[in-house]
């Protein structure tokens, strides 16, 4: 690369970034190295090492740069637009990020552990739950939802289907499929 083309800070951040879910994409998290991220962000692995030490914190810096901040509490006063609000959030963050975080989760470690899905768990995973456990229990306070369906396992049933679509099926739901699981999934399992 020439001089006069030389990517630094901000730009050459960003095509380290793209390059990391390109190569995830393509390739997975366990064949995923240094080497082939530098190729496809057309820089040198020098770079890379100057700031990271290991493909697991880069991988980790990238979902932080990538990933939204948590989805806000439910407060629509409905416990279906709730519902749609929160799992639009999730479904965008697997856009965002190509569903690298949620691929890189099922090959990291058989024991769910480590930096990245500490990164994953933090800014996806629990404030998902939490805002549907929430919107659960604001709809049962409303009349919308049976008491007894306020649960952390009912709460888990939206963000797991979503998530087993998205690595089985390998798209991404829409704005009608989405529509379609809480309005034929969830609020049948809701309601009073």
């Amino acid at each position: 690369m020439s001089t006069g083309t030389r990517r630094r800070g901000g730009a050459l951040e960003a095509a380290i970034y793209e390059a990391v879910f390109a190569q995830l994409e393509e390739v997975g998290y366990r064949k995923l190295t240094m080497e082939g991220i530098a190729g496809a962000a057309r820089t040198g692995k020098a770079a890379l090492y100057r700031r990271w030490q290991s493909k697991e914190d880069l991988v980790s810096d990238a979902l932080r740069h990538a990933l939204p901040n948590p989805p806000p509490r439910p407060a629509t006063g409905s416990v279906r637009r709730d519902l749609l609000a929160t799992l639009t959030c999730l479904r965008d963050t697997l856009v965002t990020c190509r569903g690298a975080a949620f691929k890189v989760l099922k090959e990291e470690s058989a024991d769910g552990k480590g930096l990245i899905h500490d990164v994953i768990r933090a800014r996806i995973s629990q404030p998902v739950r939490e805002a549907l456990y929430e919107a659960l229990e604001q709809g049962a306070a409303r009349g919308e939802v049976r008491p007894a369906a306020v649960t952390r396992k009912v709460a888990n049933v939206g963000p797991a289907l979503i998530v087993y679509d998205h690595l089985t099926e390998g798209g991404t739901m829409d704005d009608a499929q989405l529509a379609e699981l809480v309005d034929d999934i969830l609020l049948p399992m809701l309601r009073p």
